[in-house]
């Protein structure tokens, strides 16, 4: 575990990773779907949808469930979700392991970030509602910078502000839009064995390490 000797900032995706906010989006996208008079859909089918942002999780949610060409539905449906999620997004828990991995990993003076897709006024809300806020040197939602993850822009501008080179920085996250920001960016990337992934595998030659959980990033950088 040489090569991560000289990490300065380690930099974290949300959903999925730190928190298990599948419970919360379902709901508020079942709900929002049921003002829309359309049919719920199961929880593992949205599952697939989360990570890239909300305008996607509501256009694929409303495609998955009436077939239909979702922008005609957007405008209502995003102030729908909006008012739904903001009743209960602060309400997400954290994965196991995770809190007290935070707050070990911030006594030992490492930086730490969170870089997320998931728009600033959820972001957030679960952040200082959990107070995991108090940790983190730097927080970028996504709608922070212009692009999302998996465009490098959102890892570079965090590390930009910590001013740490991307060489000694790790990203960990749990799907491919983590990976590949990250190696876009030039970082190191973990990646957690849970989490949100598309259906698409987190296998990777550009995988620096696949922790076996949360806890275990303590160990390999210590």
């Amino acid at each position: 575990m040489g090569k991560f000797n000289n990490i300065k900032a380690i930099l974290f995706d949300l959903d999925g990773t730190l928190f298990e906010t599948a419970p919360e989006l379902a709901e508020a996208v079942n709900l929002m779907l049921k003002d829309l008079e359309m049919a719920e859909l199961k929880t593992n089918e949205i599952k697939r949808f989360i990570g890239r942002g909300a305008e996607n999780l509501i256009k694929q949610s409303i495609e998955a469930s009436s077939k239909k060409d979702p922008t005609l539905f957007f405008a209502k449906a995003e102030k729908l979700f909006a008012h739904h999620y903001s009743l209960i997004s602060a309400n997400s828990l954290m994965y196991e392991g995770v809190e007290k991995s935070i707050i070990d990993l911030k006594a030992k003076d490492f930086l730490l970030g969170c870089v997320t897709n998931k728009p600033a006024i959820y972001t957030e809300a679960l952040m200082n509602h959990s107070r995991l806020s108090d940790f983190m040197d730097i927080i970028v939602s996504g709608d922070t910078t212009e692009k999302k993850k998996p465009d490098p822009l959102p890892i570079l501008h965090a590390l930009n502000q910590l001013n740490i080179e991307p060489k000694d920085a790790i990203m960990v996250g749990d799907s491919v839009v983590d990976i590949e920001a990250g190696f876009e960016a030039g970082t190191y990337i973990f990646t957690v064995p849970y989490g949100y992934q598309f259906g698409e595998s987190i296998i990777s030659d550009k995988v620096d390490y696949a922790m076996s959980n949360f806890s275990e990033l303590t160990q390999i950088i210590n």
